[in-house]
């Protein structure tokens, strides 16, 4: 089974300036928020923001590459404030 937990959002590959410091990040964001989202299971934006320590709009950027290359998924509904629930998807 390939361990796909080194590979790089494609965007972040051949970049410099501010996308560049974004890319260094990817690793260590990834970590943290994959591995809060396993320990606390689904998480809010604002409370994996409050849970690290991060800005909300840090953590939602995250969040939605996460989404958008199949590591986490959202909820179906919002809760009763508005947010979305985000939860790993299980790799079979």
């Amino acid at each position: 089974m390939k361990d796909s937990s080194r590979e790089r959002f494609p965007e972040s590959v051949p970049v410099s300036g501010r996308k560049r410091e974004t890319a260094r990040q990817e690793f260590s964001a990834r970590k943290k928020i994959l591995d809060l989202l396993r320990a606390s299971g689904p998480q809010t934006v604002p409370g994996v923001a409050a849970a690290l320590g991060i800005s909300a709009y840090e953590a939602n950027w995250w969040l939605m590459g996460f989404v958008r290359y199949g590591k986490v998924k959202a909820s179906e509904k919002a809760d009763d404030e508005g947010f979305y629930r985000y939860a790993l998807i299980e790799v079979k």
